[in-house]
């Protein structure tokens, strides 16, 4: 009797731990090296096709005034990564700025801005080529014609339509250019410039194909200083509308925009200080669009420099936010960090961290898993691009879905459990193990699977065969888009 109430007072703040740390998700996995070069490498993008293999593109430094647009890709969820390739076989000049996209067919796009220096006789150009799945083809001009072109974006609808935008240097106006039909649209600014000038920073795209960007912009009334604004393209009426300003905050660079579920925008962005003076003054702050934008949120305060800020929400509805951190100790740190939002709170979670710097993260959402791509040195110019993810192994949404579908017994157990639920219909399914640190122990089964009642026995051991230790651990099935998550205890 004492034994079985000393094991039920144990479970329960097992219990409560697990179920916080799920609420959450996983762990970062630690990192890997994308690049294997040893230099410098910036401006990291990254798209994920249809078949789930992992695409990256990034500039590379070879001198101060020669940079090159490297490629490499993943078929195995970013554990390896193809030999990086040069996508131009660039030998003198400054390529920059380069963006990736993807097609229905998995047909990839790359943009990028050609001769930063604006060297050549042909001068600074937006530039894009495309692969077909079996070659690269050569490059192609975006913005012929234009002066000092730069800061590209490309955008793939649910159509395949492309979106191609670009800012000018001398005005600030942006310019867009659309590809469908096979044709190229002429080249047009829906913003043009006068008392504002308007710079849209990042997009995002609803399931209607219209557009939501996140930006900033200068004017008469604030000339020395940068304000937020939101841009929304309706793709139905074929019509932009005018530039909203959703706080008063002065900002600098660094802003993002997603959708939630319900294609509600959210944005982060960096709000300078108008009152302290410095770097370290600025904070990430949070807002939320419905009928208004709601009051900005801090999520990051001002004990340090935040740059790059990077959203994303999970299938949860739940917002992350990823950010590079400098701190200004006797020791220089810089950290990529997570923001992970429970209730009123940003919880911190550091992704990696250098001497030296942790820069430039791309972030991407993907079939419920969280993907961080960013550049790493210890030493100035010399690291490589990291990769990282993040499994969002379930919610108490995804729970109530699920409810009295999956059942493990005993539970407590002297290390056979008996895992049984019912398959809605045939589909497949996952069950995996995880330790309560979240990292996944043993896979079950993974595999397509009949419709009914099913049944599978987890004997107490890891991957390797060895026997798991007493505590608790976590049950995970997923079948379909769906999951479920039990925690069970182990007494030996």
């Amino acid at each position: 009797m004492k034994r079985e109430y000393f094991i039920a007072l144990l479970f329960i703040p097992l219990f409560i731990m697990s179920s916080v740390k799920l609420l959450f998700g996983q762990e970062w996995t630690a990192p890997v090296n994308v690049s294997n070069l040893g230099g410098y490498s910036m401006e990291p993008d990254m798209i994920i096709d249809h078949k789930g293999i992992i695409h990256v593109v990034w500039r590379y430094l070879i001198t101060g005034h020669h940079h090159l647009i490297l490629y490499s890709n993943s078929e195995d969820d970013g554990a390896t990564w193809s030999e990086p390739l040069d996508l131009l076989q660039n030998t003198d000049l400054w390529m920059l700025q380069p963006h990736i996209a993807c097609d229905s067919k998995n047909n990839l796009y790359v943009t990028y801005t050609h001769d930063g220096y604006n060297w050549t006789p042909e001068g600074r150009l937006i530039k894009m080529l495309t692969y077909n799945g079996y070659e690269w083809s050569e490059p192609i001009v975006l913005s012929g014609g234009m002066p000092l072109p730069h800061y590209n974006k490309i955008q793939i609808d649910h159509n395949d339509r492309v979106i191609v935008s670009w800012s000018l240097e001398l005005t600030g106006d942006r310019y867009f250019r659309f590809f469908e039909n096979n044709l190229w649209s002429d080249a047009f600014c829906p913003y043009p410039g006068g008392a504002e000038i308007y710079a849209l920073g990042e997009a995002a795209l609803d399931k209607n194909n219209s557009l939501h960007w996140i930006g900033a912009s200068m004017g008469y009334a604030y000339p020395t200083q940068e304000r937020l604004q939101y841009y929304y393209y309706d793709n139905f009426q074929n019509y932009w509308y005018p530039p909203v300003m959703p706080v008063k905050d002065t900002i600098d660079v660094g802003q993002d925009i997603a959708l939630n579920n319900n294609e509600i925008p959210q944005s982060t962005y960096r709000k300078e200080s108008t009152i302290a003076v410095g770097e370290t003054s600025d904070s990430t702050m949070f807002i939320k669009k419905e009928e208004n934008w709601s009051n900005p949120k801090l999520v990051s305060g001002t004990n340090k420099r935040q740059e790059g800020q990077q959203i994303a929400i999970d299938q949860n509805n739940d917002v992350h936010v990823v950010e590079t951190e400098f701190y200004a100790s006797s020791v220089l740190e810089t950290e990529i960090v997570h923001y992970s939002k429970l209730g009123n709170k940003w919880q911190k979670q550091v992704i990696d961290s250098s001497k030296h710097m942790c820069h430039f993260p791309n972030l991407f959402f993907f079939n419920n898993q969280l993907y961080v791509i960013y550049y790493k040195s210890d030493v100035p110019l010399i690291g490589d691009l990291r990769f990282s993810k993040y499994d969002i192994v379930t919610a108490q949404k995804e729970q109530q879905i699920f409810s009295g579908e999956l059942k493990t017994y005993p539970n407590p157990s002297d290390g056979n459990v008996t895992i049984e639920f019912a398959n809605s219909i045939q589909q497949s399914v996952n069950i995996s193990i995880f330790d309560i640190n979240g990292n996944q122990i043993k896979t079950l089964i993974d595999k397509k699977m009949p419709q009914g009642q099913q049944q599978v026995l987890w004997d107490g051991t890891m991957q390797n065969g060895k026997k798991v230790k007493s505590g608790s651990y976590l049950v995970r099935l997923q079948a379909g888009n769906k999951s479920q998550t039990q925690t069970v205890e182990i007494v030996r």
